[in-house]
């Protein structure tokens, strides 16, 4: 039977959650504004950017480990009330070299003026010796002090 993994992380931003929320639900398009150094050509390929079934492919960037990639995001899930989304990853490099399956959910937690943003990654590897999606929470942490930024300056 396969072993699912499951790694996560949260981050206190001073952003409002809705705003957060209502860039990963539905205006993914913006997200190469507001972290350029770390995303690239986003293109919806099927649906709408704000639909569930959207599929997302997008250059991204971790300079912590020199990965410079492309990867398809299909959004399986969006709950407006809890202000969460869920996505699926589909081919490119990570999904070749080393996971089976890859989810994750983004989920924005109103606290005060700003908000808590929580991140996790559920996956099978193709193989024991692949690195856990870790440094996946850690990349889309700091995509969100970033997003956070932009949108408090908007």
């Amino acid at each position: 039977m396969a072993k699912l993994h499951r790694v996560e992380g949260q981050i206190e931003l001073k952003c409002e959650a809705d705003k957060y929320f209502d860039v990963w639900a539905h205006k993914m398009y913006l997200i190469q504004n507001m972290c350029p150094d770390k995303v690239q050509k986003p293109v919806l390929l099927e649906g709408a950017w704000n639909k569930v079934g959207a599929l997302v492919s997008g250059n991204y960037v971790i300079n912590e480990i020199g990965e410079k990639a492309t990867l398809k995001a299909r959004m399986n899930e969006i709950d407006e009330k809890g202000m969460s989304v869920r996505y699926s990853y589909h081919d490119g490099f990570i999904m070749e070299k080393y996971y089976k399956s890859l989810t994750s959910k983004v989920q924005a937690i109103p606290k005060g003026k700003g908000c808590i943003v929580k991140w996790s990654f559920e996956y099978e590897k193709m193989k024991e010796d692949a690195p856990d999606a870790n440094v996946y929470v850690d990349f889309m942490l700091a995509m969100s002090k970033d997003m956070c930024a932009y949108l408090c300056k908007a």
